[in-house]
């Protein structure tokens, strides 16, 4: 999501161009992590997985956090190039040897779909605490689901949030104009497939409301939210060109990995939450 989130840019820019605030030991080991399986990747330093991926880790500051890491085609050997010292390597995880052990691995078997997570979450400065932040000026970098009996609604924007009710925090999973254009072209391959009672699009928000709340392409499209999952055969993928078809997969792909970031800390605040900003 590009240009949404002003008071970050400065912060977004100095992360890329001041190493040597980032590799700062005590400014990374504010990050304390509290999940046993992180634990279980940190210690098992000689059993990484010979498949692709991510190694990379969390850099965290009093306010904000980032992801820094590098898309590897084999974790096992970046694994290995680190333990050695290779500096490349070392520079771009932000560590130095002794860290090594710390580091994180994310499994991705598709290379092009994990440089799109890439695009979208690394390198970026997002805040821990987004609810206290937004307004019209910086209206954060999440999108919102709430999903009713009936209907799904998505919100862009915190600070445009309508309505009332539990709405779910989804991260930063995609550019808001570009959601615009392909989910109004999405419109016409889901009313072949399903009757619709309501479909609006906008820059504020997404809405659909089918006649059968029951519906397996509703059903579908619901996990790409919730849980970032999308299978190969789903239904609400047949018939569509490939542009829409490799969207949802990369909506899906990011929600998932968004999730697993959100689980390796209990800093993080994206559960289900009170709508307080309408």
């Amino acid at each position: 999501m590009h240009n949404e989130f002003d008071f970050l840019t400065q912060e977004t820019f100095n992360l890329n161009t001041r190493d040597t605030f980032l590799a700062d030991e005590d400014f990374r080991n504010e990050f304390l992590f509290g999940s046993d399986s992180l634990e279980s990747e940190s210690e098992s330093s000689a059993e990484y997985p010979q498949t692709s991926g991510f190694v990379y880790n969390i850099v965290k500051s009093s306010s904000t956090f980032s992801i820094r890491g590098v898309i590897s085609d084999n974790i096992s050997e970046t694994f290995e190039l680190a333990n050695s010292g290779d500096l490349t390597t070392l520079k771009s995880l932000r560590i130095d040897e002794s860290e090594v052990a710390a580091t994180l691995y994310y499994e991705i078997s598709n290379l092009d779909l994990a440089q799109v997570i890439y695009d979208q979450i690394f390198n970026k400065r997002f805040p821990l605490e987004e609810d206290l932040i937004c307004n019209i000026s910086d209206p954060g970098f999440s999108w919102w689901y709430q999903r009713s009996d009936d209907a799904i609604r998505i919100n862009f924007k915190s600070h445009k949030l309508e309505g009332s009710g539990e709405r779910l925090k989804l991260g930063p999973i995609g550019d808001v104009c570009i959601a615009s254009i392909l989910f109004t072209r999405l419109e016409k391959a889901i009313e072949e497939k399903m009757n619709l009672l309501e479909f609006s699009i906008s820059e504020k928000h997404f809405i659909i409301k089918p006649k059968d709340r029951f519906h397996r392409v509703f059903e579908e499209l619901s996990l790409v939210f919730e849980e970032g999952e999308l299978d190969n055969d789903a239904q609400i993928l047949k018939g569509l060109d490939d542009t829409l078809k490799l969207y949802l997969i990369e909506l899906a792909t990011i929600r998932k990995f968004w999730l697993h970031i959100e689980a390796l800390n209990t800093n993080f605040d994206y559960s289900t939450t009170q709508n307080l900003l309408s």
